[in-house]
C-alpha cells in the first residue's frame, strides 16, 4: 500500500544557503544581537520545512522555542497567533509552564481571551481602559514576558503564515522586533510572497526602514534538486527513466510540496511500485499524472473509506485547524470511531496531530484541495451545521467564538446570526485597535442586513465609514457616511444624522476644506437644534478648526473658547483636553508661539492624565513644530520639561507607531523632519519626511502629503538641490490648492516663490505670490472686519517671500519697505534677509548689527544652516567694508559649518551638490602660490626671514647675516624681530632650535643675496 511508504522527503534539499542564513541569525541572537528573519516564498515551496529545520538547530544550541501560526479564518480575529502560541505551549508542554513563562502578560491575555483563564488560573482580568491603552499595555507586558524568558535562555519565536495574520498581531510583531536587537532573541516569520496584503506590505516597509529584519526568499528547486528528493525518498534502489526527474520537475515547477503530492498520486495509481525490492516507475509520458495538487489530493481521498472522506470534508470546511469536540459534534461519531478515522487521515498524510484535542491539515493547500471538491450546496450545509454547533457553545460576554460564528453563519446564509455576531466581532476588533479585522466583520454585517431585506442601519454604516477612514479608503468612507446621513434623516434620528455630518466634516478635511466647512456648519446647526451641550461643543471645535485651516485663527479661536467653557462646565476632561489641543494649533497658525506652547503643555498634561496616547502624540507633534523649525517666527522659550526637544522627538513619532495610528505617524514624522532640517540634520530629516510621504500617500491624506513634500522641498532648497526643490514644492502647492486651505496655500507657495526667485525666474515667483493673493481674496481669512489683513504665520511666510523676490528682481528699496525692522525681532530668517537687503543698498554698517543679532538667535536654535548663510552674508558685508581678512574669516567659518553639515549626509551626489551651493554663498579661498604655501608652512615667515633664521641657527651674527644676504644690518635686525614675533619666541637660541627642527639650517646652505 502507498500508505506504507512515506514520500515526505526526510532531509532538506536545495536550501543550504537559506539554512546557513538562518543559522547565522540564530548565532547572532545567541550572543545578544537579536533580530527578525522573514522566510518567504509561494505556497508549498518549503517555508515550514526550513523553519522546522532551524527550530531543531535552535534547540540543539540551547534556545527555548515558541511557535504560533496564522490561519485564513483568523484574519478577522485580533491576536489569533498569540492565542495559538499560548495554547500550543500549554498543550504540548504544560499549562503550568505557559503560566510561568507568560506570567507578566497573564492579566492582559486573560482580559483579551477569557478562555485562557484555565491556564492562567491566578490571573485577574484587568479593567479595560481605552482601546489604545489596552493595546499598549498588552504590547508592553508581552514584550516583558519575552525578555524575561530570554534572560534565562536564548529564545526563538516563530509565527508561520503571517500573510493570514490580523493587523493587531503584525503591530505587536513590529513592536517586539524593534525591542530585541540587544537581546538573545530571534523572531522567524513565514509568509507567502504571492499573498501579501496591504498591512503586511506596510510591515515589511517598516522592517526595511528600521533595518531590523533580513529576508530569506525561497525559490523553486531545480531539476537536480528534484532528483535528490527522489533519491532521499526512495533510496538507492530506485530505477527511474532518465526523463522521469526532468518531467516531474516540469510538471511540479520545482515546488517541493507538489513533488510529494505527485509522488503520492503515482503510488496510489501504481505508476510507481516496488518489484523485487527495487522501486520502478513508468515513464511519465505514458501515465495519467494529475496536473495539480488538487487532483493529487483527490486521488488520495479516493483511497480512503467513505467515513474518513466525510470527516475530511467537514474538517476542511471548519478550517485549517480543527478540534476534536467540534468534529465529534458534527459527525456524531463515538470517540474511538472518530479517532480511527482521524488516524486514517494521518496515515494518508493529509492531517497532523497538534495536541490531544487539536488537529490540522498538513498544508493549507491540502485543506483547500478538499474544500473546493465539495459542491457549493454541500459547503453551505456544512457551514450551517458548524454555526449551529458553535452557537451551542457560545457564552454571552465572551468574544472567542464571535468571529468564527460570523464567518460560518455568513457562508451558510444564516443572515440574522451573521449580522449579530459580525457586529460583536467588529466591536471587539475595534477595542483591540484592529481596524482591518473590524472592517471584514462590518462588511459581513452590512451584507447580512441587505440579504435580510432590512432597512439600512445608520449606526452600522457610520462604524464602517469610520473604519474605512482609519484605513485611508476615502471613497468607501464617504459612501458609508453619506448613506448613514440619508437613512438617519429619513428615519428622524437626528443624533445619528449629526454623527454622520460630523464624520463627513472630519473626512473631507484631508481633501477639501470648503466642503468640510459646510458639513461642519450643518452639524453645528443640528447640534444647537438638539440642544445637546456635548454635541454643540464638539461641533464648535470642528468649525473653529475649519477657520484655523483657512488661515483665519482669529475667527476660529472664539469657537474653541466657547467649546472649552461648555466642556469645563460639564467637567468633561477629555473634551477639555481636545479643545486645548486645538487652541494650541490655532495659536501656532496665528504665529503666537508663546500661547501655542502654553496650550500645548496644558494639553500634554491632560492627555497624560487621561491615558490618551493619540491625543498626547498629536499635542507633542504640535509642540515640536512650535519650537525651532522652518515654520518658526519668534520662537518661544519655555522652561517646562515638555519643551525638551529630546523628550518631544523621542515620544511624538513613537506614540503614533505604538498605537498603529498611521495618519498620526505621518503627521509626527514630517513635523520632526522639519525641525531636524532646520538644525541641519539633513539625512535623518529627509528619511523621516519621505517616510511620512509614503504613509500619507497610502492613506490618500492630501494634507500630510502637502506637509511632507513641503519639508522635502525646503530641505532641498537649503542643500542647493534646486530641481528637487522645484518638483516637491510645486506638487505641495498644487495639493494645497486642491485642499482649498489658505494656510497650506501660503505655507507651500512662499518657499516655491523663493525657489523660483533664487534661480532667477522672478516673473514666475511673482506670479505664484499674486496667485496666492487671488485665491484668498474675498475670503473671511483675507481681511479682518476693520479691512486689514490678519497677521499669521502664513502671511509672514509670504511677506518674507515677497521681500526676497523683490531683492532678486533688483529692487532692494521695495524689498526694504516690504520687510520693516519690527518683523525681524526674534526671527533670524527675517533678520538675515533684511541684512541682505541693506547690503544690496551698500548700507554695510546698518547690516552688521542685524547679522550679529540673527546669528545669536540662530545659534540659540541650533540652526546651523542659517548660521552658515549668516556667516556668508557677513563675509560679503565685510568685503564691502574693505575688511578683506575678516571677510575671509567669515567665509571660512561658513565653509567650516558646511563641512560639519556634510557629515550628516549619506548621499555622495547630494553632498557634491551642497558643496557647490556653498561655494556660491561663501567662495573658497584663492589657490595659494608656491611662495605662499612655503610661508604658511613655516609659521608665516617670508623667504628672507627664513634665511635669517637659518643663519642664526648656523651661529651667525647680525653683521655676518647682513653680509651673507647683501643687506643692511638694521634690516637684519628688523628680520630678527619679525621672526621672534611670528614664532612667538624671545631669544636667538629659540629661533635656532626652530630652524633646525624645520630643516632650514644646513651646512651647505648658500643664502640668496639681494641686490642693493
Amino acid at each position: 500500500m502507498f500508505a506504507d511508504t512515506n514520500v515526505v522527503c526526510p532531509i532538506l534539499i536545495g536550501r543550504s544557503a537559506s539554512l546557513e542564513s538562518g543559522v547565522h541569525a540564530l548565532t547572532r541572537a545567541h550572543t545578544g544581537h537579536g533580530g527578525t528573519v522573514l522566510i518567504s516564498g509561494e505556497a508549498g515551496i518549503g517555508k515550514s520545512r526550513l523553519t522546522h529545520a532551524l527550530v531543531d538547530r535552535a534547540r540543539e544550541t540551547g534556545f527555548v522555542t515558541l511557535g504560533g501560526a496564522c490561519f485564513e479564518a483568523d484574519r478577522a480575529h485580533p491576536y489569533a497567533p498569540i492565542l495559538d502560541l499560548v495554547r500550543v505551549l500549554a498543550s504540548v508542554r504544560s499549562p503550568a509552564l505557559a503560566a510561568h513563562w507568560f506570567a507578566r502578560a497573564a492579566a492582559d491575555l486573560v482580559t483579551l481571551f477569557p478562555e485562557l483563564q484555565s491556564i492562567f488560573v491566578e490571573a485577574t482580568p484587568r479593567a479595560t481602559l481605552s482601546p489604545e491603552e489596552d493595546r499598549r499595555r498588552l504590547f508592553q507586558s508581552f514584550t516583558d514576558s519575552v525578555h524575561a524568558i530570554a534572560r534565562v535562555q536564548p529564545l526563538l519565536l516563530v509565527i508561520e503564515d503571517v500573510h493570514w495574520s490580523d493587523d493587531a498581531t503584525l503591530d505587536l510583531v513590529l513592536h517586539l522586533a524593534r525591542r530585541i536587537t540587544s537581546q538573545p532573541i530571534a523572531i522567524f516569520l513565514t509568509f507567502r510572497s504571492d499573498e501579501i496584503g496591504p498591512r503586511l506590505i506596510t510591515l515589511l516597509a517598516d522592517f526595511d526602514r528600521a533595518r531590523c529584519a533580513t529576508e530569506i526568499a525561497l525559490r523553486p528547486l531545480d531539476t537536480a534538486d528534484v532528483a535528490s528528493m527522489l533519491e532521499a525518498i526512495f533510496g538507492d534502489r530506485c530505477v527511474l527513466d532518465v526523463a522521469f526527474s526532468p518531467s516531474l520537475h516540469s510538471i511540479t515547477e520545482g515546488n517541493p510540496f507538489f513533488v510529494e503530492e505527485m509522488l503520492k498520486a503515482l503510488l496510489e495509481s501504481g505508476d510507481i511500485a516496488q518489484t523485487d525490492g527495487v522501486w520502478r516507475a513508468r515513464p511519465l509520458a505514458h501515465v495519467h499524472v494529475p496536473r495539480t495538487a488538487t487532483e493529487a489530493v483527490g486521488r488520495r481521498l479516493a483511497a480512503l473509506t467513505d467515513a474518513a472522506r466525510r470527516v475530511a470534508s467537514v474538517a476542511a470546511v471548519a478550517g485549517r485547524r480543527f478540534d476534536f469536540a467540534l468534529l465529534q459534534a458534527l459527525t456524531q461519531h463515538e470517540d474511538a470511531a472518530l479517532l480511527a478515522l482521524i488516524k486514517e487521515l494521518i496515515d494518508a498524510q493529509l492531517v497532523v496531530e497538534e495536541s490531544a484535542d487539536r488537529f490540522a491539515f498538513r498544508h493549507a493547500l491540502t485543506r483547500e484541495s478538499i474544500r473546493v471538491q465539495l459542491l457549493l450546496r454541500e459547503r453551505v450545509a456544512l457551514h450551517r451545521a458548524i454555526a449551529a454547533a458553535l452557537e451551542t457553545r457560545w457564552v454571552a460576554g465572551a468574544h472567542d467564538l464571535d468571529d468564527d460564528l460570523a464567518y460560518h453563519a455568513f457562508e451558510s446564509g444564516a443572515w440574522e446570526l451573521a449580522r449579530r455576531h459580525a457586529r460583536r466581532a467588529a466591536e471587539y476588533a475595534w477595542s483591540l485597535c484592529a481596524p482591518r479585522e473590524a472592517l471584514q466583520q462590518l462588511d459581513r454585517a452590512v451584507t447580512a442586513t441587505q440579504r435580510l431585506g432590512a432597512p439600512a442601519d445608520a449606526q452600522l454604516h457610520i462604524e464602517r465609514g469610520r473604519t474605512h477612514e482609519t484605513l485611508g479608503v476615502f471613497q468607501s468612507a464617504h459612501e458609508d457616511f453619506t448613506l448613514a446621513h440619508e437613512v438617519a434623516r429619513d428615519a428622524g434620528d437626528r443624533a445619528a444624522a449629526w454623527l454622520a455630518l460630523h464624520s463627513l466634516g472630519l473626512l473631507w478635511a484631508a481633501r477639501d476644506y470648503e466642503r468640510a466647512g459646510q458639513y461642519r456648519r450643518d452639524a453645528l446647526a443640528l447640534a444647537r437644534s438638539l440642544d445637546d451641550p456635548s454635541l454643540i461643543a464638539r461641533s464648535l471645535n470642528r468649525v473653529g478648526n475649519w477657520y484655523v485651516n483657512r488661515e483665519d485663527p482669529q475667527s476660529g479661536i472664539p469657537y474653541h473658547d466657547e467649546a472649552l467653557a461648555i466642556f469645563e462646565r460639564a467637567q468633561d476632561r477629555h473634551g477639555v483636553a481636545e479643545t486645548v489641543d486645538l487652541l494650541a494649533m490655532s495659536h501656532h497658525v496665528a504665529g503666537t508661539e508663546d500661547k501655542a506652547v502654553m496650550m500645548n503643555e496644558r494639553a500634554i498634561g491632560l492627555f497624560t492624565e487621561l491615558g490618551d496616547r493619540r491625543g498626547l502624540g498629536n499635542a507633542l507633534s504640535v509642540l515640536l513644530v512650535s519650537g525651532s523649525s522652518h515654520h518658526a517666527s519668534a520662537v518661544a522659550v519655555c522652561g517646562s520639561a515638555f519643551a525638551s526637544e529630546q523628550f518631544v522627538s523621542e515620544r511624538a513619532v513613537q506614540l503614533a507607531v505604538d498605537i498603529g495610528w498611521r495618519a498620526g505617524e505621518a503627521f509626527a514624522r514630517y513635523l520632526l523632519a522639519d525641525c531636524l532640517s532646520w538644525r541641519g540634520e539633513y539625512a535623518r530629516a529627509l528619511k523621516l519626511a519621505r517616510e511620512s510621504l509614503v504613509i500619507a500617500q497610502e492613506l490618500g491624506h492630501r494634507e500630510w502629503q502637502c506637509g511632507a513634500r513641503r519639508v522635502i522641498g525646503v530641505t532641498a532648497l537649503d542643500l542647493g538641490n534646486m530641481d528637487e526643490a522645484l518638483v516637491q514644492l510645486e506638487v505641495a502647492h498644487h495639493i494645497a490648492r486642491q485642499l482649498g486651505s489658505a494656510t497650506w496655500i501660503r505655507w507651500s507657495g512662499a518657499p516655491l516663490a523663493i525657489r523660483l526667485a533664487r534661480s532667477g525666474d522672478v516673473r514666475a515667483a511673482t506670479a505664484v505670490l499674486n496667485d496666492i493673493d487671488s485665491i484668498v481674496t474675498g475670503s473671511a481669512a483675507a481681511r479682518r472686519t476693520d479691512g486689514t489683513a490678519p497677521r499669521t504665520l502664513g502671511t509672514r511666510h509670504v511677506a518674507l517671500a515677497r521681500a526676497e523676490v523683490a531683492l532678486a528682481s533688483g529692487e532692494p528699496e521695495q524689498a526694504l519697505e516690504l520687510l520693516p525692522e519690527s518683523e525681524t525681532i526674534g526671527t533670524p530668517r527675517a533678520g538675515l534677509l533684511r541684512a541682505q537687503i541693506l547690503a544690496a543698498l551698500r548700507r554695510w554698517d546698518d547690516a552688521t548689527p542685524l547679522l550679529v543679532t540673527a546669528r545669536a538667535e540662530a545659534e540659540r536654535q541650533s540652526a546651523l544652516p542659517l548660521v552658515l548663510r549668516i556667516d556668508a552674508v557677513q563675509g560679503t558685508v565685510r568685503l564691502g567694508q574693505r575688511r578683506r581678512l575678516e571677510a575671509r574669516q567669515s567665509f571660512d567659518e561658513a565653509r567650516g559649518i558646511a563641512d560639519s553639515l556634510c557629515e550628516t549626509l549619506d548621499d555622495a551626489g547630494l553632498e557634491a551638490t551642497f558643496r557647490a551651493h556653498v561655494d556660491l554663498l561663501a567662495p573658497p579661498p584663492p589657490v595659494r602660490t608656491a611662495r605662499q604655501l612655503a610661508k604658511e608652512q613655516h609659521g608665516g615667515l617670508t623667504r628672507r626671514e627664513r634665511d635669517t633664521a637659518a643663519l642664526i641657527a648656523a651661529g651667525k651674527s647680525n653683521r655676518d647675516i647682513a653680509q651673507a644676504l647683501g643687506i643692511g644690518e638694521r634690516t637684519v635686525e628688523g628680520y630678527v624681530a619679525g621672526v621672534m614675533s611670528k614664532l612667538r619666541v624671545t631669544s636667538r637660541a629659540q629661533i635656532a632650535v626652530w630652524a633646525v627642527e624645520r630643516g632650514l639650517a644646513r651646512a651647505d646652505m648658500q643664502p640668496t643675496k639681494t641686490r642693493r
